[in-house]
């Protein structure tokens, strides 16, 4: 499975559990948009870290990083 399948498949299954079944675009910025919370962030964050190897508290962190998916991409892609 490729990188932004997964992420977007992830990210998917959190929208789906607030019951938000709405497509996205990669571009659509989804945090700023409150589709969502910090909570939700969290998740990524976490998943990024175990997934990808991204350690945040040596990058640092700011969420517009994984507000949207080509945000997480330029992430990944970055690292």
């Amino acid at each position: 499975m490729n990188h932004r399948l997964a992420i977007r498949e992830f990210v998917q299954n959190l929208l789906n559990q607030k019951g938000d079944r709405v497509a996205f675009s990669d571009s659509e910025q989804l945090v700023a948009r409150g589709r969502l919370q910090s909570v939700d962030t969290l998740a990524v964050v976490v998943f990024l870290e175990e997934k990808y190897g991204i350690d945040f508290g040596e990058t640092g962190f700011d969420q517009n990083q994984v507000g949207s998916i080509d945000n997480i991409m330029a992430l990944i892609n970055g690292k």
